[in-house]
């Protein structure tokens, strides 16, 4: 038989407790929850608010009826709230009107477009779910086939719709999330009702708001006027107001009425008539019925509130309009119509811009095909995102010639707002090319591409990978590449400390260890330079500079790096230490820049300049030394106080080093600062040389048997009588020069004896080095090395035609044939 069964609950009871099951679990929607707290949001769940909304858009000027255009949408808008904090909105019924006349009155007459059952099938097709969690960001959950355009109105009607919860201030500045980005907005309570706010106003400026971004046309980079694409975004003033009614009981919108307005200012009148837009929203509550759907389901794909561009997507028909245009422009070089070649490259670039990035990449071959040099000159002049990262691509494609490419990537690299392409294209370059060009490039596109894109890490991740890997094994490998490498850190070293702080304990290793050269260990200080100094970072610059053992140059580098920021106790160790200094270049060097900190009126180093007089209180700093023969830090400082405003400061600062055993200084730098109402100081240019070996060359060219002052001699006396006794004199005593010396009488010969001595002796002594770099704003722009003059000679003698050699060579032999037939002594 079995055990017995379960009796069965009576219908009642089954009712019952489902009755109190759902009871329970509207108590537990009611109260919110820990996402959703009751009071973030003013519409109650399992409600369905019914509303008419009506948009009108108009620009012109207000009072000229017949130069004035506007269109106006209706919809029925429901909003249904199956959850707290989450909602689905349905429009139906729309119709979409334009202006076809003004009545006398000037009030527009409107007529239903061509295209309206079209718009009104387009706006009903899907819903839109949406949630706001804790009441303040909206995040939008479209269906996959939602047009941009479309998706975009729907924006605006929850922007309107939407009111942040009253607090017990009657005004407040907060910030709101709109189809304009987070805005700051002014929120006033008009009226209320007991302790409910009944009537509320808010006002924005919506040129605050994060995402609000004119749109601007595409300008060539090369064009000398640059269109007022850009300006003309600030000469527009922008800003929305709204008005709510609200429900005394529930706290719901009963209405609303957003009116925003964009002014032209140049053509206005006192910055409020003239040339302007509105764009009005009204929203009207019809009817709040309930519903029994609890379900909410989030999209795949989920995006914000802000509108998104609309830019069309390229169809094949544009594309193949490119491609018909480049061919037109080819033809005509085989025609004699080349009077049309300039409207059509235009026509090429406008539909080249009006092309999105999948689409010029899969056309980019074909236009190859057509014409390389003009497919070329389209991209440069297209001045657009989608094109730029498709002129590295056309250069691999064509084998360019390596200094081509490094000038083209140079030039991509500075062009702002980079996309991640772009970024991505400069690093595969840098790393094909590993020149000092495509690396410079490298650090100028990662500093931009994290200002505009701080939360997309993966591809910067990957570059500061690349960049630590070449530096292993404490600096060892390639000198060049490796300083090159540790010069590039130092330009983008604030970017890459965000992303990974490996980078910097690898650079550290470098300066710590002495395998690398004196030039590898002082790059690794300067890769410091924009980074944040720590602790242990401060520690090794410390050990760096108090290590007597170390160069003097690279003891010089780590004090001025460890002077940015320095603590109490790193001062006071320094000027310890300075009495016992063997160095004398290092102490007079350092004694000179802690006395310029104390005769210093720049603003941002008060706080310095107190630490070194603490640090001074039972010391005191050694007498400065000879400035022709020892190291030292020079400046010059004035601050100015204005009336009202902030005081300001200007610096110039110069630091020149000698090396001990000659008498040229081997380290020279120039730096402008200014620091101005109360912004951080801004270094605005700086300079450096650095140079070696160079007496061997200076004695052969200056000394007492060197190449000038022989030759000068020579020419003395060869032109003695010709010119007037007192120039004669000026000369015969500034060069020593006597009349009863006895000198070669002919003076071409002697000077090119000279010269073949010259050439031989030069040849006979080390190769000089020197390196100069530049950096403007903090950035360092590159540097370039005495080789590399050398180099550029090689390359234009290359360069020069044998027809233009030959005339040279042919002026030259007559111009020294007929000096020897001169008649003159």
């Amino acid at each position: 038989m079995g055990p017995p069964r379960p009796a069965l609950l009576p219908p009642l009871a089954l009712g019952l407790l489902l009755l109190l099951g759902a009871g329970a679990q509207d108590e537990v929607l009611e109260n919110g929850s820990p996402a959703c707290p009751k009071d973030a949001t003013r519409f109650k769940h399992l409600r369905k608010y019914v509303y008419n909304y009506e948009a009108e858009s108009s620009s012109g000027v207000p009072g000229t009826a017949d130069s004035r255009s506007a269109t106006k949408i209706n919809c029925k808008v429901e909003l249904e709230v199956p959850q707290l904090c989450s909602f689905i909105l349905k429009t139906s019924q729309c119709t979409l009107k334009e202006v076809y006349g003004f009545n006398p009155e000037g009030k527009a007459l409107l007529k239903k477009t061509k295209n309206s059952e079209e718009f009104a099938a387009a706006m009903s097709k899907y819903e839109l779910r949406l949630a706001v969690p804790e009441g303040k960001q909206v995040f939008l959950y479209p269906e996959q086939g939602e047009p941009k355009h479309i998706l975009n109105i729907k924006r605006g009607i929850i922007s309107a719709l939407f009111v942040p919860p009253e607090t017990e201030e009657a005004k407040q500045v907060m910030f709101q999330d709109t189809v304009y980005g987070n805005c700051s907005t002014q929120f006033t309570v008009k009226t209320r009702k007991g302790n409910v706010a009944t009537e509320i106003s808010t006002e924005r400026n919506l040129q605050q708001c994060d995402h609000f971004k004119p749109i601007s046309t595409g300008v060539s980079p090369l064009a000398l006027i640059k269109g007022m694409s850009r300006p003309l975004s600030t000469l527009i003033s922008s800003s929305q107001s709204c008005q709510y009614t609200l429900d005394s009981k529930r706290k719901h919108v009963s209405e609303a009425i957003c009116k925003e307005q964009h002014l032209f200012l140049p053509f206005s009148y006192k910055n409020k008539y003239g040339m302007m837009a509105h764009i009005t929203q009204t929203l009207k509550l019809e009817d709040t019925p309930k519903i029994n759907s609890r379900f909410f389901g989030e999209g795949a794909e989920k995006v914000g509130l802000a509108f998104e561009s609309t830019k069309s997507t390229s169809l094949p028909k544009q594309a193949d309009a490119v491609l018909k245009t480049l061919q037109e422009l080819k033809k005509l070089s085989d025609s004699e119509q080349n009077a049309q070649r300039a409207n059509l490259f235009n026509k090429l670039v406008t539909e080249l811009r009006g092309l999105n990035n999948e689409a010029v990449t899969s056309l980019l071959p074909r236009l190859i095909e057509v014409s390389s040099p003009i497919t070329l000159q389209a991209l440069v002049q297209c001045g657009q995102s989608q094109c730029y990262s498709h002129i590295l691509q056309w250069l691999k494609q064509m084998h360019a010639k390596p200094l081509l490419v490094d000038v083209v990537t140079y030039l991509v690299a500075l062009v702002p707002e980079p996309s991640a392409q772009r970024l991505r294209e400069i690093f595969n370059t840098a790393r094909e090319q590993r020149s000092r060009a495509t690396l410079y490039a490298l650090s100028h596109v990662v500093n931009s591409y994290h200002k505009t894109h701080p939360t997309e890490t993966q591809d910067l991740l990957d570059i500061a990978n690349y960049l630590e890997e070449q530096i292993q094994n404490d600096c060892t490998g390639d000198e060049d590449y490796t300083d090159l490498i540790l010069r590039v850190i130092g330009n983008m070293g604030q970017t890459m400390e965000q992303l990974t702080p490996t980078l910097k304990s690898s650079v550290l290793k470098c300066i710590k260890s002495t395998k690398p050269s004196l030039l590898i260990q002082k790059a690794a200080i300067q890769a410091l330079r924009k980074m944040e100094l720590k602790d242990e970072e401060q520690g090794v610059l410390l050990q760096t500079f108090l290590d007597g053992a170390s160069p003097g140059d690279k003891r010089l580098a780590a004090y001025l790096m460890l002077m940015r920021t320095p603590s109490q106790s790193d001062i006071s160790e320094i000027i310890q230490l300075l009495p016992r200094e063997q160095n004398e270049q290092v102490k007079n060097f350092v004694a000179s820049h802690i006395a310029n900190i104390l005769n210093s009126e720049e603003l941002y180093i008060q706080d310095l300049k107190t630490l070194v007089k603490e640090a001074l209180r039972e010391s005191q700093l050694p007498t400065l030394m000879d400035f022709r023969k020892f190291s030292r830090n020079y400046q010059i400082s004035k601050s100015v106080s204005l009336p009202s405003l902030n005081s300001a400061s200007a610096k110039i600062e110069g630091n020149l080093i000698f090396d001990p055993n000659n008498y040229l200084p081997k380290e020279s730098m120039l730096k402008t600062t200014l620091t101005v109402f109360g912004f951080a100081a801004a270094d605005l240019f700086e300079i450096g040389l650095e140079g070696k070996g160079f007496e061997p060359t200076l004695e052969a060219l200056f000394g007492k048997q060197g190449f000038f002052p022989d030759s000068v001699n020579k020419a003395l006396y060869w032109v003695n009588g010709q010119v007037p006794d007192h120039v004669s004199k000026v000369l015969e005593d500034h060069f020593g020069y006597t009349k009863d010396d006895k000198r070669e009488q002919d003076m071409v010969n002697g000077i090119m004896l000279n010269v073949e001595n010259l050439i031989k002796d030069l040849k006979s002594k080390d190769v000089p080095e020197a390196r100069a770099y530049l950096r403007i704003l903090g950035e360092e722009l590159g540097f370039a090395r005495l080789r590399d003059l050398k180099f550029l000679g090689e390359l234009l003698l290359i360069n020069v035609p044998d027809s233009l050699r030959i005339p040279a060579l042919q002026i030259r032999e007559g111009a020294c044939t007929s000096f020897r037939e001169t008649d003159l002594p």
